[in-house]
């Protein structure tokens, strides 16, 4: 009779599992966490001083699973934001610095301009008097002289 008992017990078991197994055994109920949420600001406004300041749930066997996951993600996000600013920004200054080499060597490439003036020095003959001529810098830097259209003698 004991025998008897024990196959039946174990054959209500067993159709109760497949049942369940199935989806026809209802759902669990979804109770709310046993945890305050972590006081975090956003992952872009995490900084150092927000990790020191954290102090992380415990749960029956170690650190609350879920919190700690939410941290690590937090921050993840958090320090991916970060290099992608911080490549953002050396790319920026890597094209200054080579827009600013550049500048540098065609400011240093162009060949050098004579200073220019407004008014042409005049010339004197051998006698000191004035020869209706006037003296022009060339680029070699030699006086060009030319004649007026009068000149005395």
């Amino acid at each position: 009779m004991l025998l008897v008992v024990l196959v039946v017990a174990a054959l209500a078991v067993l159709g109760c599992v497949v049942l369940v197994s199935l989806g026809k055994g209802g759902e669990l109920a979804e109770f709310p966490p046993d945890v305050p949420p972590l006081e975090l600001p956003e992952a872009g406004r995490l900084d150092a001083g927000d990790f020191v300041d954290l102090h992380l749930p415990i749960g029956l066997v170690g650190y609350h699973t879920q919190s700690v996951d939410e941290t690590l993600q937090r921050a993840a996000t958090a320090l991916s934001e970060r290099d992608s600013r911080i490549a953002m920004l050396e790319q920026r200054v890597s094209e200054l610095l080579a827009s600013r080499l550049q500048a540098r060597q065609e400011a240093y490439a162009r060949p050098a301009e004579p200073p220019r003036t407004e008014h042409q020095p005049e010339v004197l003959d051998w006698n000191g008097a004035q020869a209706g001529a006037t003296a022009e810098i060339t680029a070699n830097g030699k006086a060009d002289v030319t004649a007026d259209a009068e000149e005395t003698r």
